[in-house]
């Protein structure tokens, strides 16, 4: 009687466990699921800086390469030339140029978007290698894995990419001149399902089918000696 008692205790106490588990995994599975939840349609996002640290990364980042950080944009006052203006006092720069590494970007941690329509406005301020700047979108949590549309000053192109565990593949390119230095540009996207179409400065640059990612964040790039600015960060959910 004692044996069989035993045992029947163990039993319940096993099943007891059992529940308490079952249950801390549940509560587990719905906390990650709550922090992967994706942006609601309509939303947007704005990325202005005006409330982040000035000489430090914006809040909410990862910075992959380069130094990143949030900056009084001088020129804006003291040009008279309105196409040469910043929309707003604070920029993102990016100000590294010899550290040897190649690609030099920043994600946004969240929020996380499928659809969408996203844009940036950015100024290549000087590189010599291949003078370069672009929008990131629909980037995996870690940073690794994404797409990328940016400019190349060296070949006068605007190129889409896709980065897969943090190596860069091509997809589609498309003429657009010389790029200025030090004059503002913008790049917009707007992805509906597998299809995105680019934007440069307002006119349509190409239309991209391509399924490898869906959901994910924002985020800005620069490449080699690249110096450059970004500024008003825009996102909406659709």
């Amino acid at each position: 009687m004692i044996r069989i008692g035993g045992t029947t205790y163990r039993a319940r106490s096993t099943v007891f466990l059992g529940l308490m588990v079952a249950w801390a995994l549940g509560a587990t599975t719905s906390s990650a699921a709550a922090k992967g939840r994706s942006a609601p349609v309509g939303k947007t996002y704005t990325w202005s800086f005006q409330s982040d640290t000035l000489g430090q990364k914006p809040a909410h980042t990862m910075a992959f390469g380069g130094t990143w950080q949030v900056s009084e944009d001088s020129t804006r006052l003291a040009s008279g030339d309105s196409t040469a203006l910043a929309p707003s006092s604070r920029v993102l720069s990016q100000s590294e140029d010899s550290d040897g590494i190649t690609y030099h970007y920043l994600t946004f941690t969240r929020p996380l978007l499928e659809d969408l329509d996203a844009s940036v406005r950015f100024r290549i301020r000087s590189g010599e290698i291949d003078p370069s700047a672009g929008l990131l979108f629909q980037m995996d949590p870690k940073g690794t894995s994404g797409y990328l549309v940016r400019v190349s000053g060296k070949t006068g192109e605007l190129m889409f990419h896709y980065l897969l565990y943090g190596k860069r593949r091509d997809v589609k390119f498309a003429k657009i001149g010389a790029l200025e230095p030090g004059k503002w540009h913008t790049i917009a996207i707007s992805r509906r399902k597998s299809v995105t179409k680019v934007l440069f400065d307002g006119k349509e640059a190409m239309r991209v089918r391509d399924d490898r990612f869906w959901k994910g964040t924002v985020g800005v790039w620069t490449e080699d000696d690249t110096l450059a600015d970004f500024t008003d960060l825009v996102a909406t959910a659709r």
